[in-house]
């Protein structure tokens, strides 16, 4: 097992051009490289495309890069964003795992296709749509960011109430319990993002959670996130111990300085997580303070 200090700087939720991010693995490692971190996820949203690349460049690079994915489930009435740590994507045991990735991945391209039928049927030309794509597999994402390019849209909430008006919802998803238990057969470790951010469908409740847990066994909650108050950050770690969850630390960097440039937490903030994916983080207790760090 590699041990690592407590002080040590880690972010587990960044994000890079192969989803919605606007980092290379490149200018990304390098972010990281520079400024002395020793611990990084690459999670990009339902797809594992760059984390080859970025467990290779990080290996260059002296800093530890785990294999991370985040995956858009369905749970209850509403999306759920769910961070699966550790999944080697090559294993013949992450096969239903492969699968549900696949899955999301036909379904985003099917519904960007209608989508952009749809648009162009009622005159909006997407005519930036091949620059945005950039050779990667056409997605939603891609065609609302068409939409504010082309100037009929300004941000991507207004973009998509668009495509809602026009009958293309363009909303994929799988179930909770089932990507949670394909990504436990891989050895993957299954943590909910976020769970303090308000994305219109409401932020996680502690009656919530227990609800969750009756029926799926997620893992861990991303205690220390970028917009979590102090306030939350407590609430959520003790959520944690209450229900013997791990925590874990993203910045959810998309691009440098969007909507943060990725943050060093320190790697005892997120010990219990790191354990189980292999990496010690060699200490006796966690330091005073540690519930009201963001």
């Amino acid at each position: 097992m590699t041990s690592i200090l407590p002080g040590e700087p880690v972010d587990l939720h960044l994000h890079t051009l192969a989803s919605d991010g606007f980092w290379t693995v490149e200018t990304l490692l390098n972010h990281l490289s520079e400024r002395g971190f020793r611990v990084a996820a690459i999670c990009d949203h339902d797809t594992m495309a760059a984390v080859a690349e970025a467990v290779d460049r990080g290996a260059r690079h002296g800093l530890l890069v785990i294999p991370g994915v985040e995956v858009t489930t369905r749970w209850g009435d509403r999306q759920w964003h769910l961070l699966v740590y550790g999944v080697d994507p090559a294993l013949p045991r992450a096969r239903l795992f492969r699968a549900v990735l696949d899955e999301l991945a036909d379904r985003m391209w099917a519904e960007a296709v209608a989508a952009v039928v749809t648009l162009e049927r009622h005159g909006y030309r997407l005519r930036s749509l091949r620059e945005v794509a950039a050779g990667r597999p056409l997605r939603p994402y891609h065609v609302l960011l068409a939409l504010i390019r082309e100037g009929y849209a300004t941000n991507l909430a207004t973009a998509h109430e668009l495509t809602k008006r026009l009958g293309e919802p363009m909303t994929v998803d799988l179930p909770l319990e089932r990507v949670v238990a394909a990504a436990h057969i891989a050895g993957g470790v299954c943590v909910l993002a976020h769970p303090g951010r308000d994305d219109a469908t409401g932020r996680l409740t502690e009656e919530i959670l227990v609800q969750i847990l009756a029926e799926v066994p997620i893992d861990g909650l991303e205690v220390h996130y970028r917009s979590h108050s102090p306030e939350q950050t407590a609430m959520f770690r003790q959520w944690c111990e209450r229900y013997g969850l791990v925590a874990s630390t993203g910045s959810d960097s998309h691009a440098p300085g969007h909507p943060v440039d990725p943050i060093s937490y320190p790697a005892e903030w997120a010990a219990e997580l790191l354990g189980r994916l292999g990496l010690e983080v060699a200490m006796s207790e966690l330091r005073s303070g540690i519930c009201g760090g963001n």
